[in-house]
Protein backbone atom coordinates (compact mmCIF):
# COMPACT_ATOMS: atom_id res chain seq x y z
CA UNK A 1 0.00 0.00 0.00
CA UNK A 2 1.06 3.54 -1.27
CA UNK A 3 2.84 5.30 1.95
CA UNK A 4 -0.52 8.12 2.54
CA UNK A 5 -3.05 6.39 0.87
CA UNK A 6 -6.84 7.44 1.77
CA UNK A 7 -9.27 4.82 1.08
CA UNK A 8 -13.16 5.57 0.92
CA UNK A 9 -15.35 4.32 3.02
CA UNK A 10 -17.24 0.81 2.82
CA UNK A 11 -20.37 1.94 4.42
CA UNK A 12 -23.04 0.32 2.44
CA UNK A 13 -26.37 3.26 2.22
CA UNK A 14 -28.86 4.18 -1.00
CA UNK A 15 -30.12 7.62 -1.01
CA UNK A 16 -33.46 8.18 -1.10
CA UNK A 17 -36.09 11.60 -0.97
CA UNK A 18 -35.12 12.79 2.14
CA UNK A 19 -31.08 12.45 1.60
CA UNK A 20 -31.91 14.73 -1.48
CA UNK A 21 -33.90 17.20 0.72
CA UNK A 22 -31.51 17.18 3.41
CA UNK A 23 -28.06 17.22 1.46
CA UNK A 24 -30.28 19.91 -1.16
CA UNK A 25 -30.97 22.39 2.11
CA UNK A 26 -27.26 22.02 2.97
CA UNK A 27 -25.94 22.92 -0.77
CA UNK A 28 -28.58 25.59 -1.13
CA UNK A 29 -27.51 27.10 2.44
CA UNK A 30 -23.82 26.34 1.92
CA UNK A 31 -22.88 27.14 -1.17
CA UNK A 32 -23.56 30.95 -0.71
CA UNK A 33 -23.45 31.65 3.04
CA UNK A 34 -20.21 31.68 3.94
CA UNK A 35 -19.44 28.40 5.61
CA UNK A 36 -18.11 26.08 2.84
CA UNK A 37 -20.82 24.09 1.09
CA UNK A 38 -18.54 21.47 -0.02
CA UNK A 39 -17.24 21.09 3.37
CA UNK A 40 -20.79 20.86 5.40
CA UNK A 41 -21.77 18.45 1.84
CA UNK A 42 -18.61 16.17 2.61
CA UNK A 43 -19.41 16.34 6.80
CA UNK A 44 -23.03 15.19 5.98
CA UNK A 45 -21.68 12.28 4.10
CA UNK A 46 -19.80 11.39 6.46
CA UNK A 47 -21.70 11.69 9.33
CA UNK A 48 -24.18 10.16 7.55
CA UNK A 49 -22.72 7.53 5.74
CA UNK A 50 -23.51 8.58 2.45
CA UNK A 51 -20.24 9.53 0.48
CA UNK A 52 -20.33 6.02 -1.08
CA UNK A 53 -22.27 4.59 -4.07
CA UNK A 54 -22.86 8.33 -6.12
CA UNK A 55 -22.83 10.22 -3.37
CA UNK A 56 -20.33 12.03 -5.16
CA UNK A 57 -22.01 12.19 -7.82
CA UNK A 58 -25.03 13.82 -6.25
CA UNK A 59 -23.34 16.17 -4.95
CA UNK A 60 -21.91 17.31 -8.69
CA UNK A 61 -25.76 17.81 -9.13
CA UNK A 62 -26.47 19.98 -6.52
CA UNK A 63 -24.29 22.31 -7.66
CA UNK A 64 -26.10 22.73 -10.91
CA UNK A 65 -29.51 23.73 -8.78
CA UNK A 66 -26.65 26.54 -6.68
CA UNK A 67 -26.10 27.53 -10.28
CA UNK A 68 -29.81 28.12 -10.75
CA UNK A 69 -29.95 29.81 -8.15
CA UNK A 70 -27.41 32.77 -9.36
CA UNK A 71 -28.87 32.67 -12.61
CA UNK A 72 -32.20 33.79 -10.83
CA UNK A 73 -30.99 36.46 -9.00
CA UNK A 74 -28.23 37.87 -11.12
CA UNK A 75 -30.32 37.24 -14.52
CA UNK A 76 -30.36 41.17 -15.46
CA UNK A 77 -26.71 41.62 -14.66
CA UNK A 78 -25.60 38.47 -16.37
CA UNK A 79 -27.27 38.78 -19.64
CA UNK A 80 -26.17 42.46 -20.06
CA UNK A 81 -22.27 40.84 -19.38
CA UNK A 82 -23.02 38.49 -22.18
CA UNK A 83 -24.13 40.99 -24.47
CA UNK A 84 -21.19 42.92 -23.89
CA UNK A 85 -18.87 39.84 -24.09
CA UNK A 86 -20.56 39.38 -28.05
CA UNK A 87 -19.63 42.86 -28.62
CA UNK A 88 -16.10 43.14 -27.01
CA UNK A 89 -15.28 40.00 -29.48
CA UNK A 90 -17.09 41.93 -32.14
CA UNK A 91 -14.90 45.27 -31.68
CA UNK A 92 -11.97 43.08 -31.81
CA UNK A 93 -12.00 41.38 -34.98
CA UNK A 94 -13.27 44.99 -36.69
CA UNK A 95 -10.03 46.58 -34.96
CA UNK A 96 -12.51 48.74 -32.57
CA UNK A 97 -11.13 47.35 -29.24
CA UNK A 98 -9.94 49.47 -26.88
CA UNK A 99 -7.55 47.91 -24.25
CA UNK A 100 -7.18 51.11 -21.78
CA UNK A 101 -9.44 50.01 -19.01
CA UNK A 102 -10.59 53.25 -18.20
CA UNK A 103 -12.23 53.90 -21.15
CA UNK A 104 -14.00 50.52 -21.31
CA UNK A 105 -17.85 51.41 -20.19
CA UNK A 106 -18.77 49.48 -16.66
CA UNK A 107 -19.51 46.37 -18.13
CA UNK A 108 -17.00 45.31 -20.54
CA UNK A 109 -14.68 46.27 -17.39
CA UNK A 110 -16.49 43.63 -15.52
CA UNK A 111 -15.92 41.12 -18.73
CA UNK A 112 -12.35 41.39 -18.56
CA UNK A 113 -12.14 40.62 -15.26
CA UNK A 114 -14.33 37.91 -15.04
CA UNK A 115 -11.91 36.55 -17.51
CA UNK A 116 -8.78 37.12 -15.56
CA UNK A 117 -10.13 35.58 -12.52
CA UNK A 118 -11.41 32.47 -14.27
CA UNK A 119 -7.75 32.14 -16.03
CA UNK A 120 -6.47 32.21 -12.17
CA UNK A 121 -8.24 28.90 -11.60
CA UNK A 122 -5.15 27.34 -13.21
CA UNK A 123 -3.60 27.15 -10.06
CA UNK A 124 -5.83 24.38 -8.80
CA UNK A 125 -4.13 22.43 -11.51
CA UNK A 126 0.03 23.43 -10.75
CA UNK A 127 1.85 20.03 -8.81
CA UNK A 128 2.36 22.10 -5.83
CA UNK A 129 1.17 19.09 -3.43
CA UNK A 130 3.29 16.58 -5.24
CA UNK A 131 6.59 16.69 -3.37
CA UNK A 132 4.50 15.49 -0.09
CA UNK A 133 4.22 11.65 -1.72
CA UNK A 134 0.55 11.08 -1.08
CA UNK A 135 -1.45 9.06 -2.51
CA UNK A 136 -5.08 8.49 -3.37
CA UNK A 137 -6.80 4.82 -3.33
CA UNK A 138 -5.80 3.95 -6.48
CA UNK A 139 -2.07 4.33 -5.88
CA UNK A 140 -1.94 7.88 -7.94
CA UNK A 141 0.20 10.56 -6.95
CA UNK A 142 -1.85 13.76 -5.87
CA UNK A 143 0.08 16.82 -7.45
CA UNK A 144 -2.68 19.58 -7.67
CA UNK A 145 -5.00 21.47 -5.80
CA UNK A 146 -7.74 19.83 -7.85
CA UNK A 147 -6.09 15.79 -7.19
CA UNK A 148 -5.71 16.97 -3.36
CA UNK A 149 -9.25 18.46 -3.10
CA UNK A 150 -10.94 15.33 -4.56
CA UNK A 151 -9.27 13.09 -2.53
CA UNK A 152 -9.82 15.73 0.63
CA UNK A 153 -13.91 15.42 -0.54
CA UNK A 154 -14.22 11.40 -0.59
CA UNK A 155 -11.77 9.83 2.05
CA UNK A 156 -12.86 8.88 5.59
CA UNK A 157 -10.31 11.79 7.31
CA UNK A 158 -12.06 15.01 8.04
CA UNK A 159 -9.71 16.76 9.73
CA UNK A 160 -8.66 18.63 6.51
CA UNK A 161 -12.13 19.43 6.28
CA UNK A 162 -11.93 21.17 9.97
CA UNK A 163 -8.71 22.73 9.17
CA UNK A 164 -10.18 24.83 6.51
CA UNK A 165 -13.19 25.83 8.64
CA UNK A 166 -10.64 27.19 10.61
CA UNK A 167 -9.36 29.40 7.95
CA UNK A 168 -12.90 30.43 6.68
CA UNK A 169 -14.28 31.34 9.97
CA UNK A 170 -10.24 33.30 10.45
CA UNK A 171 -10.92 35.47 6.88
CA UNK A 172 -14.59 36.39 7.90
CA UNK A 173 -13.23 37.86 10.97
CA UNK A 174 -10.83 39.51 9.27
CA UNK A 175 -13.23 40.88 6.65
CA UNK A 176 -16.11 41.93 9.06
CA UNK A 177 -13.01 44.01 11.06
CA UNK A 178 -11.94 45.73 7.75
CA UNK A 179 -15.83 46.49 7.11
CA UNK A 180 -15.89 48.17 9.74
CA UNK A 181 -12.50 50.58 9.92
CA UNK A 182 -13.16 51.94 6.73
CA UNK A 183 -16.49 52.93 7.53
CA UNK A 184 -15.18 54.55 10.23
CA UNK A 185 -12.54 56.34 8.16
CA UNK A 186 -15.19 57.00 5.77
CA UNK A 187 -13.51 55.08 2.96
CA UNK A 188 -15.24 51.49 2.05
CA UNK A 189 -12.98 50.68 -1.15
CA UNK A 190 -13.49 51.21 -5.10
CA UNK A 191 -17.31 50.30 -6.17
CA UNK A 192 -15.84 48.28 -9.46
CA UNK A 193 -13.59 45.43 -9.02
CA UNK A 194 -9.61 46.57 -9.76
CA UNK A 195 -7.30 44.17 -11.64
CA UNK A 196 -5.24 43.58 -8.19
CA UNK A 197 -8.70 41.91 -6.91
CA UNK A 198 -9.81 39.96 -9.77
CA UNK A 199 -6.34 38.24 -9.71
CA UNK A 200 -6.81 37.24 -5.99
CA UNK A 201 -10.42 36.59 -6.32
CA UNK A 202 -9.88 34.33 -8.99
CA UNK A 203 -6.54 32.35 -7.04
CA UNK A 204 -8.75 32.49 -3.88
CA UNK A 205 -11.54 30.32 -5.83
CA UNK A 206 -9.20 28.03 -7.05
CA UNK A 207 -7.73 27.47 -3.08
CA UNK A 208 -11.50 27.18 -2.41
CA UNK A 209 -11.96 23.79 -4.00
CA UNK A 210 -10.76 22.28 -0.69
CA UNK A 211 -13.44 20.94 1.33
CA UNK A 212 -14.61 23.85 4.30
CA UNK A 213 -12.59 26.46 2.74
CA UNK A 214 -15.56 29.01 1.73
CA UNK A 215 -15.89 30.22 -2.05
CA UNK A 216 -17.81 33.28 -1.58
CA UNK A 217 -16.23 34.18 2.18
CA UNK A 218 -12.73 33.48 0.64
CA UNK A 219 -13.11 35.25 -2.58
CA UNK A 220 -15.52 38.13 -0.23
CA UNK A 221 -12.52 38.95 1.67
CA UNK A 222 -9.44 38.92 -0.83
CA UNK A 223 -11.67 41.61 -2.93
CA UNK A 224 -12.03 43.66 0.34
CA UNK A 225 -8.54 43.37 1.10
CA UNK A 226 -7.39 44.34 -2.08
CA UNK A 227 -9.47 47.48 -1.93
CA UNK A 228 -13.23 46.58 -3.46
CA UNK A 229 -16.09 47.83 -1.58
CA UNK A 230 -17.64 45.19 -0.22
CA UNK A 231 -20.78 44.64 -1.68
CA UNK A 232 -19.08 45.13 -5.09
CA UNK A 233 -16.47 42.15 -4.12
CA UNK A 234 -19.62 39.97 -3.13
CA UNK A 235 -21.27 40.66 -6.33
CA UNK A 236 -17.96 39.92 -8.57
CA UNK A 237 -17.48 36.74 -6.36
CA UNK A 238 -21.06 35.29 -7.50
CA UNK A 239 -20.42 36.39 -11.10
CA UNK A 240 -16.61 35.28 -11.70
CA UNK A 241 -17.67 31.87 -10.14
CA UNK A 242 -20.11 31.14 -13.08
CA UNK A 243 -17.59 30.13 -15.54
CA UNK A 244 -15.31 28.09 -13.51
CA UNK A 245 -18.06 26.46 -11.90
CA UNK A 246 -20.20 25.56 -14.70
CA UNK A 247 -16.72 24.05 -16.94
CA UNK A 248 -16.04 22.22 -13.51
CA UNK A 249 -19.44 20.87 -13.13
CA UNK A 250 -19.30 20.17 -17.15
CA UNK A 251 -15.81 18.35 -16.85
CA UNK A 252 -16.71 16.43 -13.98
CA UNK A 253 -20.13 14.76 -15.90
CA UNK A 254 -18.06 13.86 -18.76
CA UNK A 255 -15.33 11.96 -16.06
CA UNK A 256 -18.48 10.06 -14.28
CA UNK A 257 -18.16 6.98 -13.28
CA UNK A 258 -20.84 4.93 -14.78
CA UNK A 259 -21.15 2.79 -12.17
CA UNK A 260 -21.80 5.09 -9.57
CA UNK A 261 -24.23 7.51 -11.61
CA UNK A 262 -26.61 4.41 -11.79
CA UNK A 263 -26.48 3.62 -8.47
CA UNK A 264 -28.86 7.36 -8.49
CA UNK A 265 -32.51 7.91 -8.81
CA UNK A 266 -33.50 10.60 -11.25
CA UNK A 267 -36.19 11.37 -9.35
CA UNK A 268 -34.35 11.74 -6.25
CA UNK A 269 -31.60 13.85 -8.07
CA UNK A 270 -34.27 16.28 -9.70
CA UNK A 271 -35.25 16.82 -5.90
CA UNK A 272 -32.33 17.25 -5.19
CA UNK A 273 -31.49 20.58 -8.21
CA UNK A 274 -34.87 22.11 -7.15
CA UNK A 275 -33.90 22.51 -3.07
CA UNK A 276 -30.71 23.55 -3.94
CA UNK A 277 -31.76 26.06 -6.30
CA UNK A 278 -34.79 27.71 -4.09
CA UNK A 279 -32.83 27.80 -0.69
CA UNK A 280 -29.50 28.82 -3.02
CA UNK A 281 -32.12 32.10 -3.89
CA UNK A 282 -32.98 32.83 -0.45
CA UNK A 283 -29.63 32.14 0.51
CA UNK A 284 -28.33 34.88 -1.50
CA UNK A 285 -30.79 37.23 -0.86
CA UNK A 286 -29.64 36.85 2.98
CA UNK A 287 -26.03 37.03 2.05
CA UNK A 288 -26.56 40.42 0.53
CA UNK A 289 -28.17 41.90 3.28
CA UNK A 290 -25.58 39.62 6.16
CA UNK A 291 -22.54 41.70 3.96
CA UNK A 292 -24.50 44.99 3.51
CA UNK A 293 -24.34 45.25 7.42
CA UNK A 294 -21.05 43.73 8.32
CA UNK A 295 -22.61 40.34 10.19
CA UNK A 296 -20.16 38.05 8.67
CA UNK A 297 -18.44 38.20 11.85
CA UNK A 298 -21.25 35.67 13.26
CA UNK A 299 -20.55 33.04 10.19
CA UNK A 300 -16.66 33.51 10.96
CA UNK A 301 -17.53 32.35 15.13
CA UNK A 302 -19.87 29.86 13.69
CA UNK A 303 -17.08 28.01 11.04
CA UNK A 304 -14.23 28.42 14.21
CA UNK A 305 -16.29 26.61 16.55
CA UNK A 306 -17.40 23.59 13.76
CA UNK A 307 -13.92 23.34 12.63
CA UNK A 308 -12.59 22.93 16.18
CA UNK A 309 -15.48 20.21 16.68
CA UNK A 310 -14.40 18.62 13.74
CA UNK A 311 -10.67 18.59 14.15
CA UNK A 312 -11.32 16.65 17.55
CA UNK A 313 -13.70 14.21 16.59
CA UNK A 314 -11.61 13.38 13.28
CA UNK A 315 -8.14 12.75 15.59
CA UNK A 316 -11.04 10.58 18.08
CA UNK A 317 -11.71 8.66 14.87
CA UNK A 318 -8.48 8.58 13.47
CA UNK A 319 -7.21 6.96 17.57
CA UNK A 320 -10.19 4.60 17.44
CA UNK A 321 -9.97 3.29 13.86
CA UNK A 322 -14.06 4.36 13.80
CA UNK A 323 -16.03 6.49 11.95
CA UNK A 324 -18.90 7.95 13.94
CA UNK A 325 -22.49 8.18 12.11
CA UNK A 326 -25.70 8.91 13.09
CA UNK A 327 -26.36 5.05 12.92
CA UNK A 328 -23.77 4.65 15.44
CA UNK A 329 -19.97 4.13 15.20
CA UNK A 330 -18.44 1.35 12.81
CA UNK A 331 -14.87 -0.02 11.86
CA UNK A 332 -13.00 2.44 9.50
CA UNK A 333 -12.15 -0.24 6.79
CA UNK A 334 -8.40 1.29 6.50
CA UNK A 335 -6.60 -0.46 9.31
CA UNK A 336 -3.35 1.19 10.50
CA UNK A 337 -2.86 2.84 7.11
CA UNK A 338 -6.02 5.57 7.67
CA UNK A 339 -3.55 6.90 10.84
CA UNK A 340 -0.79 7.62 8.14
CA UNK A 341 -2.60 9.04 5.54
CA UNK A 342 -4.23 11.58 7.91
CA UNK A 343 -1.12 12.54 9.22
CA UNK A 344 -0.16 12.98 5.74
CA UNK A 345 -2.77 14.91 5.23
CA UNK A 346 -2.66 17.19 7.35
CA UNK A 347 1.31 17.95 6.78
CA UNK A 348 0.01 18.94 3.37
Amino acid sequence: MPFGAIHKKEVMYIMGFWDAIIQGIVQGLTEFLPVSSSGHVSLVQHFTGTNIEGAQSFTLFLHFGTLIAVFIVYWNKIWSLVKEFFSMVKDFFTGKFVWKLEKMNENRRMVIMIVIASACILVAFLPIFGIFGIYDSNGELVKSLKDMSGLTSEDIDIIVEGVCLLLTGTLLLYSTKLAKDRKKNGNEGKGEVTLKSAVAMGVGQAFATMPGLSRSGTTTTLGMITGTEKNAALEFSFIMGIPAILAANVLEVFEMDGAEVAQLNIGVVILGVVVAAVVGVLSIAGLKWIVSNDKLNYFGWYCLVVGTIVIIVGIIEMITNKQFTVFGAVASATGSASGSASGSALMA
